[in-house]
């Protein structure tokens, strides 16, 4: 195996814990949202509070209501 080689299995192995933890922290974001979103905060409130992309808050709130 050339260190070439090895560096790239490297670059994707982080790549997927990336993804991964993406995906967990995602999910825990949008556990929030709706948490708070159900206690009857606004868009607006649940963005400020939790310090996230007002679109982003909308979205997963948005994606519960068509479910």
């Amino acid at each position: 195996m050339t260190l070439l080689q090895r560096d790239r299995e490297n670059i994707e192995l982080g790549r997927e814990d990336g993804r991964e933890l993406g995906r967990e922290e995602g999910s825990f974001s949008a556990t929030k949202i709706l948490k708070l979103h159900n206690k009857g905060m606004n868009n607006e409130s649940i963005s400020s509070s939790l310090q996230l992309d007002p679109e982003y808050v909308s979205s997963v709130i948005s994606n519960y209501k068509n479910e």
